[in-house]
Parts: C-alpha cells; structure tokens; sequence
C-alpha cells in the first residue's frame, strides 16, 4: 500500500472501503460523466498519482470496471475508456428494451398511491426544469426510469437495467451530453405513468416501448454526431 499522503483534491479518502473500492468508484464517476473521454487511455501511474494511491488499487478497479463494460483492457498496449459502436448500442438496447418494458408492467401491477404520486411528481419537476431552459435538457438527476423500476419491486431487474444503462451513458459522455429531444421524452414518460397509474400493465409496456425506441433512434443519431466530428 502507498504511503503516500492524500492531499490534492482527487485524493480519496482512505477510512472505510478498501482502496479498489474507492478507486472504482472514482474512476467510474469521471468516465459516466464524461471527464475520461471515451477511447481515452488510463494511464496507471498517473492515476495512481492523482488518487494518492498505489498502482495495484489502480489495477484492481481497472478491472472490475472492464468486466462491467466501461473500461477496454487491452493486452501490451493497456487500458482504455471503452467507446461504443452503433452495433453495441443496438445489442444494448435489446436488453434494455425487454427490462424496462417489463418494469413498466411490474410498475402498473405493484405501485402504491405514494409511488405512483412519486412518479407525477417527477414529471412536473422534470417538466419545470426543462420549460425553463433555452435549450432544453432533460435533468439526469430526476430519473424517472428508475423510479419506475423502484416500483417494480424487483431488485434483479434494478441491478441489470443499471448495468445496462450505465455502458448506454458512453455514448452521452461522448457527445458531451447533447440537448435532445426532451419535451418529446416527457410527453412519453407521461403516457407511461399514466398507464401505471391506471394499472394498466398491458398499456404501460406498450407506452414503454414507444419511448425506448425513440430513445434508441436518439442514441444512435448521438453517435453518427459524434462519430462525423471525430472524421
């Protein structure tokens, strides 16, 4: 373990967790939010350097994070932020189609009124934040779709879906988090809720898959985006 003491400001803290730990969740945290660009290499050393660590936590977490897809581990050459393409996106989006789907169904059948209150509620501050904005971006800290797997009472399909969702936000980081169509996903986030809200399962999967193909149709328009600037 690295004697080194922490005390630039990416230094983590030491108490609690083993120091993989913390280092994954570092790690994990600037490559979702797009501060470890996608394709970029992570170096060791300087990681290990930034973090006030040694290399062997560093390693450790590298690891971990490539088996859950967002880091590309490559042999002699070493490690690098993974970047998707439109076949991996759509392969996704396969899965993520049927879970969420079929959480929006497990929703309608399993809510309680304060859930199904929790989830309005959402949508009026969701709708607030984006009416207010010039350009509009629908707000990351409001997820309505993991409200809604909440309500699902299903802990193996939240553990999935985050799985899932967590390699789709590669290419958002990309693309620098672009401003799309978001009153367009409120207006279907509301037909879903309303669909559970009326416990109506059957309609609920159906709305449901409405919107994951038109989020489908906007991830892959990011990426031919992002792909035609990088040329």
């Amino acid at each position: 373990m690295s004697s080194r003491t922490p005390t630039g400001p990416d230094a983590i803290d030491r108490v609690g967790h083993t120091l993989s730990d913390k280092v994954e969740a570092a790690l994990r945290t600037q490559i979702i939010s797009g501060e470890r660009v996608p394709g970029s290499r992570l170096n060791e050393v300087e990681i290990a350097a930034e973090l006030a660590v040694s290399r062997g936590p560093v390693r450790e977490a590298m690891q971990r994070l490539a088996r859950d897809g967002l880091v590309r581990l490559e042999s002699h050459r070493g490690a690098f932020v993974r970047s998707l393409d439109a076949g991996e996106v759509r392969a996704l989006f396969e899965v993520r189609v049927a879970l969420e789907c079929r959480a929006a169904a497990l929703a309608a059948e399993r809510a309680g009124t304060d859930e199904v209150a929790t989830l309005r509620a959402l949508l009026v501050d969701s709708r607030g934040v984006v009416e207010a904005e010039v350009v509009p971006h629908y707000p990351e800290r409001l997820d309505l779709h993991e409200q809604i797997v909440l309500c699902s009472r299903n802990a193996a399909l939240q553990r999935y879906l985050q799985l899932v969702n967590q390699e789709l936000k590669l290419v958002r980081a990309r693309s620098g988090f672009q401003a799309v169509r978001a009153p367009q996903a409120l207006d279907e986030h509301e037909r879903v809720v309303e669909a559970i809200a009326a416990r109506d399962p059957h309609a609920a999967a159906a709305a449901m898959t409405i919107h994951m193909e038109s989020a489908l149709q906007s991830t892959l328009g990011l990426l031919r985006d992002v792909e035609e600037t990088d040329r």
